[in-house]
């Protein structure tokens, strides 16, 4: 297999914790050809000192999934504000890491403010078609992979030249042999996602590749010439269904997204956001119904008034908390200018 240049990006807000476990994963890949970039959105709990103190052997991570291991220590990096990334960085920096093995060398970038999923994301994705990349792997911070699962999404691209994106089998962290995304799909009428394979175990039955409606963002590996065609995650979303909307404007510029169960990722849930927060249910709501108002507005009433039940669920179950902010992503969904 030629092995094509995978740039991995992590993209990381308050959640140094995870962040330094996801990175050491990385280090046991399998892939020869690729390089770490961590993207700090804007953190206000030391993230950054504390990803720097992991690189240098000072931070010891603790996992249920492999045995942390001083020798491959320390990692070497190199930091970009915000301007300098998307200029493609320093030749003067690349230079002192580019000699050293993909797991023991990565590049720091600071955007200097919460620029949400998309525009975090995108700040890397610049660098990296800068810098060359046939790949880039958008990764949450919150998971932990298999080191044979980039090897294994970039055999299925090359294996199908219309693939524009590949996602991996998404496993429930806290619960490793349980589903948690196996390929998605979104139903316009109600304004909600489904995910195959949800809480199911994980057996044989989920590891067929086949093209779903859309592929999650937390582990989303994109050909280049797909952001060269049809440009970047939309920042207009911030949090929540700009993944949706990535896959559809993916498939109408007549790429093909796959699922790819070979390669296998754990994903600590909602650890971002927090699981089941108002804060989550206000922007899931919100870009949800967007995502409806964009491609099908026709569907805008009923998916409305789905969103409505939902609202009215949460507060008979006395969250009214939830309830409100489910209220507020409505109004802020269907009132917002496209």
């Amino acid at each position: 297999m030629d092995l094509k240049l995978v740039f991995i990006l992590i993209l990381s807000y308050n959640g140094w914790r995870d962040t330094v476990e996801c990175l050491e994963s990385l280090q046991r890949l399998n892939y020869p050809n690729y390089r770490i970039v961590v993207i700090d959105n804007g953190s206000t709990d030391g993230s950054m000192d504390r990803t720097k103190a992991w690189a240098a052997g000072e931070l010891p991570v603790e996992s249920k999934f492999f045995a942390y291991d001083p020798s491959i220590k320390p990692v070497r990096w190199i930091e970009y504000d915000r301007a300098t990334t998307e200029a493609g960085g320093l030749p003067e920096l690349e230079a002192e890491i580019e000699v050293l093995p993909p797991n023991r060398r990565m590049v720091l970038i600071q955007t200097g403010a919460n620029l949400g999923y998309a525009g975090g994301n995108n700040v890397g994705i610049k660098y990296s078609l800068a810098r060359g990349a046939n790949y880039v792997w958008l990764l949450n911070n919150d998971t932990v992979m298999e080191p044979t699962a980039v090897c294994e999404m970039v055999r299925m691209m090359e294996s199908k030249p219309q693939a524009g994106c590949v996602g991996a089998k998404l496993i429930y962290y806290d619960w490793p042999d349980t589903l948690q995304v196996a390929g998605s799909h979104f139903c316009f009428w109600s304004g909600l996602a489904f995910a195959r394979g949800y809480r199911k175990k994980d057996t044989n039955d989920w590891n067929e590749p086949y093209m779903p409606g859309y592929l999650s963002g937390a582990a989303l590996l994109c050909r280049r010439a797909v952001f060269e065609q049809v440009g970047f995650l939309d920042e207009s979303f911030f949090m929540y269904a700009e993944d949706i909307d990535w896959s559809i404007r993916v498939k109408k510029a007549n790429w093909e997204i796959w699922y790819c169960p070979q390669a296998r990722v754990w994903h600590k849930d909602s650890a971002t956001a927090g699981s089941k927060s108002p804060f989550m249910e206000y922007w899931m709501t919100r870009s949800n119904l967007r995502l409806v108002r964009r491609y099908h507005p026709y569907r805008l009433p009923v998916a409305t008034f789905f969103q409505v039940l939902r609202a009215v669920r949460r507060l008979a179950t006395g969250n009214f908390r939830r309830s409100l902010a489910v209220i507020r992503g409505i109004w802020a969904g269907i009132g917002l200018k496209l």
